[in-house]
């Protein structure tokens, strides 16, 4: 296919998902049972912290929200600003700070897991904000809920109209849901192995991520 598009690939998506798996369950298991992505529950957690009075809690949860959300806000910045900065089309710096901010976040020990979280959410909100569309189709690489809404709601098309779009896009989102399960599977199999540096095989999967963007026709023009 002539200027195929890696950066929207199946390929492509299949190592940032990994990531994606790999962090959520990272932050909960050895960060403080915290779901990096998983910003309603952060908010419900929020408010009930906020009703009972833990004003330390309530902020804690409050700056992984605010991380998130200045992630969305920095990488869309960066999005609508030059498409190309020091060789790099904006997709590679986005990943490369990400890559940069979960090495970062191997070498902080317990002590500091609220601040590895906020940076881990940071990274997950570039992400998701950056990488939104694979094979045309719109999926998130940091989170399952709206995939799974995705899913079923083409399953019922499928079922209803028998139309092959509806079945091929819940096969593919089904296919992300379930690499964000063996990211998250991963991480587990490594807990004991490699404790808080677990996190560098999710910078090592945005990595391979980065390196196949290089060779994406639509990005190095």
């Amino acid at each position: 296919m002539k200027n195929k598009a890696w950066s929207e690939s199946l390929l492509f998506a299949t190592f940032l998902t990994l990531a994606g798996g790999l962090q959520d369950g990272y932050s909960y298991a050895l960060r403080g049972k915290v779901f990096v992505n998983a910003l309603t529950g952060n908010v419900v957690l929020m408010a009930f912290n906020l009703a009972e009075g833990n004003f330390p809690a309530m902020l804690r949860y409050f700056i992984q929200i605010a991380s998130f959300a200045l992630g969305v806000y920095v990488s869309g910045r960066v999005a609508f600003a030059e498409k190309r900065r020091m060789g790099l089309h904006f997709k590679q710096r986005i990943l490369a700070v990400e890559i940069l901010i979960l090495i970062v976040v191997g070498f902080l020990s317990s002590e500091f897991d609220s601040l590895a979280n906020s940076m881990m959410a940071f990274s997950c909100g570039m992400q998701v904000n950056t990488f939104r569309k694979f094979a045309d189709i719109n999926a998130a690489t940091t989170m399952c809920v709206g995939n799974v809404r995705t899913i079923m709601h083409n399953l019922a098309g499928y079922h209803h109209t028998k139309g092959l779009v509806h079945r091929d896009t819940s096969r593919t989102v089904l296919f992300i849901v379930c690499i964000f399960f063996i990211g998250a599977l991963i991480g587990g199999l490594f807990f004991s192995l490699l404790g808080l540096k677990t996190i560098w095989l999710s910078a090592a999967f945005l990595a391979v991520s980065f390196m196949i963007l290089h060779i994406d026709p639509t990005i190095r023009t």
